[in-house]
C-alpha cells in the first residue's frame, strides 16, 4: 500500500471515529480536571503563593524553576516527587488508551449495525493493558540504545567545540544533535506503534519477540514507514501552528475572548485525539497490506 494512501486512509477512518475522538478529549479533560487543580494548589502550598509560584504555575518559567529550586530545594523536592507520580499515571492512562484505540479499529462498523463503542473501547483497554505495559518496559532496550548512540555523538563532537568561539559552529551542531535525537525517539515510537498492531492484529501474548520483529519490519520498509509517520507529524505541526496563531490573536482581556481562547483550545485537543487515531489506522493499514503481500514479520 502506497504511502499517500495509508496517510488519507488513516485520516478518514479518525474521521468516522469522530465518537471515538470524544471519549478521548473527555478522558483528557477527566484526568486534567482530576490533578491540575491538585497540582495548583500543592504547589502553592508547598512554596506558597508568590510572582515566582504564579510564573512557573502558567509559564513553566525555566529561571524561575532553577530559582525556586537554589533558594526552596526542600520543599520543591515534594513537587518533582509528585512530578513523578503524575508522569507515571500518564503512562499508565496512555497505555490503556492505546489498546482502547488498537481495539476499536479492528472492529470497524458494519453496514446498518450499530456498534456500540464504549464497551469496545474499555474491553481493548483492559485486554492489552498488561502486554503493552510490557512492552513500555522492553522498550527500555531500544530508550538505552538511543541514550549510548547519542553519548556517542557528543563525544566526537565534543573535541570540535572545546575551547570554540565560533558560535555559529556551535549552533549548527547543537541544531545537528537535536535533529538526530528528535529523529531517533521518533524511530523508537514508530517501532513501539507497529509492535502494538502486531499484538493487537495477532492477539500474540509474545510481547519482546514482536518488539524485535517491528524493528526488522520497519527497517526493511525505512523509507516507508518514516513518510508515512513524518506526514502526521508535519500535519501535527501544521494543527500547532493554527492553534498557536489563533491564540495570539485572541486578548484575553474579557469574558468573551477567554471563552474563545478556551474553545480553541478544546479544538486542539480534539484535533491532537483524531491525529493520533488517524496515526494508528494509517499504520495498521499499512501494516496489514504490507504483511499480505510479503508476511514480513511473521
Amino acid at each position: 500500500m502506497k504511502v499517500f494512501e495509508s496517510y488519507s486512509q488513516g485520516i478518514k477512518r479518525a474521521t468516522i471515529e469522530i465518537k471515538m475522538v470524544f471519549l478521548l478529549w473527555l478522558i483528557n479533560i477527566l484526568f486534567a480536571v482530576g490533578i491540575y487543580p491538585q497540582f495548583s494548589n500543592y504547589l502553592n502550598k508547598t512554596i506558597s503563593r508568590s510572582i515566582a509560584a504564579e510564573n512557573f504555575i502558567k509559564y513553566f518559567d525555566l529561571h524561575t524553576f532553577f530559582e525556586l529550586l537554589i533558594h526552596q530545594g526542600d520543599k520543591f523536592s515534594a513537587i518533582i516527587s509528585f512530578t513523578g507520580l503524575l508522569i507515571i499515571g500518564y503512562i499508565l492512562a496512555s497505555v490503556f488508551l492505546n489498546g482502547g484505540i488498537l481495539f476499536t479499529l479492528i472492529h470497524p462498523k458494519k453496514a446498518n449495525q450499530k456498534r456500540r463503542l464504549a464497551p469496545v473501547f474499555f474491553q481493548g483497554g483492559g485486554k492489552f493493558f498488561g502486554r503493552f505495559l510490557r512492552l513500555v518496559i522492553y522498550s527500555l532496550v531500544l530508550w538505552i540504545g538511543i541514550g549510548i548512540v547519542m553519548l556517542i555523538i557528543h563525544l566526537i563532537l565534543s573535541p570540535i567545540t572545546k575551547g570554540s568561539t565560533n558560535e555559529s559552529l556551535m549552533l549548527g551542531l547543537f541544531l545537528v544533535r537535536g535533529a538526530i535525537a528528535l529523529f531517533l525517539v521518533f524511530l523508537v515510537k514508530m517501532i513501539l506503534d507497529y509492535t502494538r498492531i502486531k499484538i493487537v492484529i495477532q492477539d500474540t501474548r509474545k510481547v519482546f519477540l514482536s518488539m524485535w520483529q517491528a524493528v526488522g519490519f520497519v527497517f526493511r520498509k525505512l523509507g516507508s514507514t518514516l513518510a508515512l509517520y513524518y506526514l502526521y507529524v508535519l500535519t501535527a505541526f501544521a494543527i500547532f501552528i493554527l492553534y498557536w496563531w489563533a491564540q495570539k490573536a485572541v486578548k484575553t482581556h474579557s469574558l468573551l475572548p477567554i471563552l474563545i481562547a478556551f474553545v480553541i483550545g478544546q479544538i486542539f485537543i480534539l484535533s491532537r485525539g483524531w491525529l493520533r487515531i488517524g496515526l494508528q489506522a494509517a499504520q495498521m493499514k499499512f501494516f496489514q497490506a504490507a504483511k499480505t503481500k510479503t508476511s514480513p514479520i511473521e
